[in-house]
């Protein structure tokens, strides 16, 4: 015959089976609030820092496209003037200034883009710690304690 103390300890395992998954399934989310919190906290400092690099190749653009003509023959007009050199070797002149200048304000972009942090470095990071330990959490055998 089967007594109610023989099925206890099993009815104390499902319970605390239940308990641990319930505990896991808020750690779960809890960890992913986080992550999420973390996703933007990264997002908002990558727009931060992508802003500059693209800024300064604005910058480098609308100094190629607005100031490029007037350079070229100021520049080259200047140069026939001063010098022997016929009209359109000067332009040409001139012309090479302004694209060295669009040149270097060009690479100062690149430059300032290239050297910001790899995009959402932290959250990655946090995002494979959170797997590894879920993955732990999961493979771990269940230990129940069995009251006596």
């Amino acid at each position: 015959m089967t007594t109610q103390n023989e099925h206890a300890p099993s009815a104390d395992i499902e319970r605390g089976k239940s308990g641990s998954v319930r505990q896991l399934g808020s750690d779960v989310l809890t960890l992913a609030e986080l992550l999420a919190d973390l996703l933007q906290a990264d997002l908002r400092e990558w727009g931060r820092a992508f802003v500059r690099g693209v800024a300064a190749l604005v910058a480098a653009l609308v100094f190629a496209l607005a100031s490029v003509p007037v350079l070229l023959l100021s520049l080259g007009y200047y140069l026939a003037a001063a010098t022997e050199l016929s009209l359109s070797t000067s332009m040409l002149i001139a012309a090479a200034v302004s694209v060295a200048i669009a040149a270097i304000f060009g690479t100062v972009g690149a430059m300032l883009l290239k050297r910001e942090q790899p995009m959402l470095h932290r959250f990655r990071s946090e995002l494979r710690h959170n797997v590894r330990w879920l993955k732990e959490m999961l493979t771990q055998p269940l230990t129940a304690t069995r009251s006596d």
